[in-house]
């Protein structure tokens, strides 16, 4: 396996891993728009300066993803790396491709100068278990996330 920044020949397979991702989430009650997820994708690809893709390629089969994105904290300049996504295949989950691509994506962020590396479980997606492995990778758990599903919104 490795580990590498994603190709432009790569963004299809991507917006399925995203598909994929959707059905199984907290989100799949929204719709799930291919063409806002290609323009996101492609941002990702296109900026690497603010923005960190990394995808986990099993021998030419893309696996997982991770991206995140260099921000500044509101209240000074320093800045912090927030994911956006992380993601690997039902599949391939009891291997390390997670681990390997929140190293990657952590190991940018530190070439960043970033502060602090932010990780969330927004989409309830095995929530116990990938809480249970940022913690195995030193990460500390900080306060939570609460929804409310609105009608008419």
């Amino acid at each position: 396996m490795v580990i590498r920044p994603p190709l432009h020949s790569d963004i299809e397979t991507l917006v399925d891993l995203g598909a994929q991702l959707h059905q199984e989430s907290a989100y799949s009650f929204l719709p799930y728009d291919r063409h806002k997820v290609r323009a996101f994708i492609g941002a990702y690809v296109e900026d690497r300066d603010t923005r960190c893709a990394l995808v986990a390629d099993d021998g030419g089969e893309l696996i997982g993803v991770i991206g995140g994105a260099l921000i500044e904290y509101y209240f000074c300049n320093e800045q912090l790396v927030s994911d956006e996504i992380l993601f690997v295949r039902r599949d391939h989950r009891n291997g390390m491709a997670a681990i390997a691509l929140i190293r990657g994506l952590q190991k940018w962020a530190i070439a960043r100068g970033a502060r602090e590396l932010c990780l969330s479980i927004s989409s309830n997606v095995n929530q116990e278990i990938t809480g249970k492995l940022f913690e195995r990778l030193g990460f500390e758990r900080m306060g939570g996330i609460f929804k409310m599903r609105l009608e008419g919104g």
